[in-house]
């Protein structure tokens, strides 16, 4: 699959509406492409961001005539082709724009910003097996740093080894024990059952700390969209 065709599934892959064949051949070119990765990345943060944002409430009158002077200043036809322009050529580049907009359009609506300061959501994302005794400690250090953090990590691709029966770090250590005082401190694990489906694993081969879900860029879209987690990438 080239980078033209993924951004043409962009959307559809993080809504969860492809079809299994396609979204294996999408997950497998984000395993080798640095820049769509993080593209489906920054598109994944801005949807967050917007949903966090963007609560039901109306703007102060000072914003509104800002956004209708700036429409005014120029064709509406040309800023609207400019714009897609720019989200077709680099959406990774351009979410993170538009959610710098967002930060800096806090102050109008700072309670919103308030409900959500407490009890943060985080859904991490591990797609790989190279790093996973860092990334776990790197786990701990943010729940230490944040005790009322709500931690959710969904695992894909590689990502899944770690939560087999008998794996071991690559001092052959058992993971098993590190997972249990995660799961005591309540961090979630989540399998994506398309991976096991690719690898010819059996669902036994899991481990009971984590559980098993459907696809697991479906889950962490789900998660983004209707839960209010913020995404981050181990």
């Amino acid at each position: 699959m080239k980078c033209a065709e993924l951004n043409r599934l962009l959307s559809p892959y993080i809504d969860g509406e492809l079809d299994l064949q396609s979204a294996l051949a999408v997950e497998a070119h984000l395993q080798e492409c640095p820049r769509c990765s993080a593209a489906i990345a920054g598109v994944q943060t801005l949807r967050t961001a917007i949903s966090r944002a963007c609560e039901p409430a109306k703007a102060p009158l000072r914003l509104r005539e800002a956004v209708q002077a700036q429409f005014a200043a120029a064709p509406q036809q040309a800023t609207s082709r400019s714009l897609g322009f720019c989200l077709a050529a680099t959406p990774g580049i351009a979410a993170l724009l538009i959610v710098g907009w967002l930060a800096l359009a806090q102050p109008w609506n700072a309670q919103s910003s308030a409900g959500t300061a407490q009890g943060t959501r985080i859904v991490y994302h591990l797609a790989g097996g190279n790093h996973v005794k860092a990334n776990l400690r790197t786990l701990k250090n943010h729940l230490d740093a944040e005790p009322n953090l709500q931690v959710v990590v969904v695992a894909h691709s590689d990502g899944i080894n770690f939560l087999l029966q008998g794996a071991q770090d690559t001092e052959g250590q058992p993971y098993i024990g590190a997972l249990r005082e995660l799961r005591a401190r309540g961090v979630e694990f989540r399998v994506c059952t398309n991976t096991l489906t690719r690898q010819q694993i059996d669902t036994r081969a899991v481990v009971p700390e984590a559980v098993l879900v459907p696809s697991g860029i479906a889950e962490i879209s789900r998660l983004q969209k209707k839960e209010g987690y913020t995404y981050l990438r181990l």
